[in-house]
Parts: structure tokens; sequence; C-alpha cells
């Protein structure tokens, strides 16, 4: 009897615009010449302009300066032509290793959509540009006894990659201990295991992602379930 097929894990590169992507390329990179993945984009588009209430909203640009809040069709336009640009994006990291390109837009909360777009072995990185740079060391939440050598050679070949060192959070200290620590800490990129805690909720990985404020890699995330509904789009 033949063995039943595992489909193939994937590397799932997650962020709000292309820009956020753009910068953490490197790391995906290297993720991808440490595993045995196929890269897969996914967009989230967070629709800030179903929140506004009342008149006079500004935006923030990425560019820092105040803007108009965009209508529903610019909106539209603007979330395909950053699709279109996250697609280049994926095209390239494919480009030796996988025919099979694959890309998604989902409406939603990032983490909700990233949680739910997360099958089997798949890794997800949440890309956000840091805000100091990519200075600082590579955290790994959890002792490095609690870790598999393949995350414990992921996490050395991230520090590698930037010139980091490796800090460490223990997985003894409580979960708001550790947001503390995330918080205080300067770092390129935060590796977190949800397979050996602290850490094991949709809610902790987005406290998380907020106080890191830079590009997250999260491995286990299949086990957590969506807290609310996600519309995708194909887009490739």
């Amino acid at each position: 009897m033949s063995k039943e097929m595992r489909p193939e894990p994937h590397l799932l590169v997650v962020g709000m615009n292309s820009s956020d992507v753009k910068a953490t390329m490197s790391f995906a990179r290297t993720l991808l010449d440490m595993l045995p993945a196929i890269p897969r984009g996914l967009l989230v588009d967070t629709r800030i302009a179903d929140l506004a209430i009342g008149v006079g909203h500004r935006v923030v640009a990425l560019d820092g300066t105040l803007r108009e809040m965009p209508t529903d069709e610019q909106l539209r336009r603007t979330v395909k032509w950053e699709a279109s640009r996250l697609e280049t994006l994926i095209a390239d990291l494919s480009s030796g290793r996988s025919e099979r390109l694959s890309c998604e837009v989902a409406e939603g909360d990032l983490i909700t959509c990233a949680c739910a777009a997360a099958a089997d072995e798949d890794i997800l990185l949440l890309c956000q540009r840091p805000m100091l740079g990519f200075h600082g060391n590579v955290l790994l939440i959890g002792a490095p006894n609690s870790h598999s050598t393949k995350v414990l050679a992921m996490v050395r070949a991230l520090a590698n990659s930037s010139a980091a060192k490796i800090s460490e959070v223990q997985t003894t200290e409580e979960v708001a201990a550790v947001f503390k620590r995330v918080d205080r800490s300067r770092v390129a990129a935060i590796v977190v295991d949800l397979n050996v805690g602290p850490l094991k909720s949709e809610e902790d990985l987005r406290h998380l992602f907020s106080a890191a404020r830079c590009p997250v890699v999260v491995i286990g995330a299949k086990h957590i379930k969506p807290t609310c509904d996600k519309a995708d789009a194909s887009v490739t």
C-alpha cells in the first residue's frame, strides 16, 4: 500500500502592504534556504475605513503624512495594486524553487487571517518594517531545550543573515512578562513556536505582533482556530 501523500509545507508571507513584505524579503529567502517549503503570499486588507465614524478623519500614509480617508473605489484600486506587487515579490521568491505561484487577498484582522490560512506544516512570516531598522538581536521565545533542532537552526540562520546575536525569552515567564520583554527589546526579528508555549492563542500572537515592531516568524499557527470570519479572493 502506498503512503498517503502529505501536502508540501509553505512559507506563508503575510503583510498589510507590499512595502512591509518587501522589507522582509531577506528573511524570507533565508528561511526558504533552510526549509523544504514553497513561498505563498497573503495580503490582508484591514479595511480601516470601515472603522471610521463621523467626518474629518485622516489616515497616516507610509511617508508619515496625513491624508484624507480614501474612498471605496480608491481602496479597491490600492488593494489591486498592492496585490500585484505582492505577486511580483512572491514570484521572485519562487524562482528556482517552485513553478506554482500562490497569492491571496483577505479582508479582516491580520493575525486572524494569517492563522486561518495556515495549514499542516506551514510557517508564517508576519511582515512589518522595524521602526529602528534591522538592527538588534533575533529573539527566540522559549528556552533552547524546548525547541527542535530545525527551529534552532532557523534562528541561527536568521541571526547570521543580519549579523545579529540570539537572545531568548524563557518559557517559564508569564505571557504578560513576555510582551513586556519584547516591548523593551530592540530586535531584528522574532521567532515563536506556538507548540511549546508560553504563547498559545490567537490573542497572544496579536499582542506579540503589536509589541514586536519587527518581522515575526510563527511555527504551529495551524493549531489556532480563527475567532472571526474571513473572506478570501485569489489573485493568481
